[in-house]
């Protein structure tokens, strides 16, 4: 069941803005039909917290100060109820100083969370997924295949002789090498589909939604972009791929993680520097 926050997450900025001005809205006019404005008071705080998570940095203190604005002028012009006074001027300026307060907060604590997420979820040398995020959209994608009954690919990929790299010509040439694999996997493969560093020298890749023959296409402009860039970098190191179509899905991400996984060394047991294709239809 998706919740409140998670409906949020797909909304867009100017929507959330439009919701929460009209928060605002309602709640200072349903406070003022009552006559008991002050009880309404706190209620500002939710779409300011929204608002300053969801909306840009300067959203939620622009929001605090139409709150402010708005309730003086219904007040004034509105109403005519309230007149300048020493303490009514101090009781507005502590409100907008706490909903201002309030939202740079969130902002500071969307960042941090938003940092930590980053950190948590990519491997810091390449800027790719790293291996916890890459199983969790792997057992997403699994989850999603059963649901709408479509076929998804799988492509795990080694790199030959990596080890030579870091032996011969130091540990700092090895991680440029590795740096550019993950930016040539980037550039040539599609905007949908999702690459991970599991560790070392070993990528992994899933096409959503891609048939054999359309991974084929998929991963033939990276396999000339890989051997290209090694080529002109004067990198003699090679790849060992293993690209699984499953046709019928697997049980879990481990049964997937094993078919991909043994496709890829039995290319780089035998001749290396080569890419194997397998469409998986289920254990016999």
């Amino acid at each position: 069941m998706k919740t409140t926050l998670s409906i949020l997450d797909t909304c867009s900025t100017s929507f959330v803005i439009f919701i929460c001005y009209l928060a605002v809205s309602v709640i200072t006019f349903t406070g003022f039909y009552f006559n008991h404005f002050l009880l309404f008071e706190p209620l500002f705080f939710l779409p300011i917290l929204v608002l300053s998570w969801y909306g840009s940095r300067s959203a939620g203190i622009l929001l605090s100060v139409f709150i402010v604005s708005l309730t003086l002028f219904i007040n004034f012009m509105v109403l005519g109820s309230v007149t300048f006074s020493l303490e009514y001027s101090i009781y507005t300026f502590l409100r907008l100083i706490t909903y201002i307060l309030s939202s740079v907060l969130i902002i500071n604590f969307r960042n941090v969370h938003n940092a930590e997420f980053v950190m948590a979820s990519t491997d810091s040398l390449t800027g790719l997924l790293n291996h916890r995020s890459f199983y969790l959209d792997l057992a997403n994608e699994i989850i999603r295949s059963i649901r709408y009954k479509h076929v998804f690919s799988l492509a795990y990929l080694d790199i030959d002789n990596f080890k030579n790299i870091n032996d011969s010509i130091g540990h700092y040439k090895g991680d440029e090498l590795l740096i550019s694999v993950a930016k040539c996997l980037l550039s040539s493969l599609r905007k949908t589909d999702i690459i991970a560093r599991l560790g070392g020298d070993e990528f992994a890749i899933i096409f959503p939604e891609t048939s054999q023959g359309e991974v084929k296409s998929a991963f033939a402009k990276a396999s000339e972009e890989l051997k290209n860039k090694m080529l002109k970098k004067g990198w003699d190191v090679s790849f060992s791929v293993g690209i699984v179509t499953f046709e019928t899905l697997p049980a879990d991400i481990k049964e997937a993680i094993k078919v991909a996984d043994d496709l890829m060394y039995t290319v780089k047991n035998n001749k290396k520097n080569d890419v194997a294709f397998k469409v998986w239809q289920g254990r016999i």
